[in-house]
């Protein structure tokens, strides 16, 4: 992207859970911190060259998700204590709005980001996570 001098954009999916620390989550929590910092390191380093960094929180994407159907949806619902069949529903009753999130949710937030109305940010992180309160930036 610098080479073309284009500028353009960046955007990661990292997750509510680089700010929040959830049970028996300690790998996956800490790459996602990893991700949310580099898109600061990122935006501050890339800035120059026009190219923006920003990033996408959402709570668990339950349906749709490979990292889910992999054997993840089973080990977070073990650790909840509910049917993994339940586990979106679960997460989206532990949200203020009470919805779960899905794919869409977070393509509408990549969008945003990239369509040119917002053509001026750059380290910010969107939560697409139906209201998790104790994932609020601080």
């Amino acid at each position: 992207m610098k080479a073309q001098g284009l500028g353009g954009d960046i955007v990661y999916i990292s997750s509510k859970n680089s700010v929040f620390a959830g049970p028996n989550n300690l790998a996956y929590g800490a790459t996602k911190a990893d991700q949310a910092h580099q898109v600061r390191l990122l935006a501050a380093e890339l800035g120059p060259d026009q190219i923006r960094v920003n990033g996408i929180n959402p709570d668990g994407v339950v349906r749709g998700s490979g990292i889910f159907a992999g054997g993840w949806g089973a080990q977070r619902a073990k650790v909840y204590g509910v049917e993994e069949e339940k586990l979106g529903e679960y997460y989206a009753q532990r949200t203020l709005l009470k919805r779960e999130v899905l794919p869409e949710h977070v393509a509408s937030a990549v969008f945003v980001l990239t369509a040119g109305d917002l053509s001026r940010t750059t380290g910010l992180h969107i939560p697409v996570d139906s209201g998790v309160a104790a994932g609020f930036l601080r």
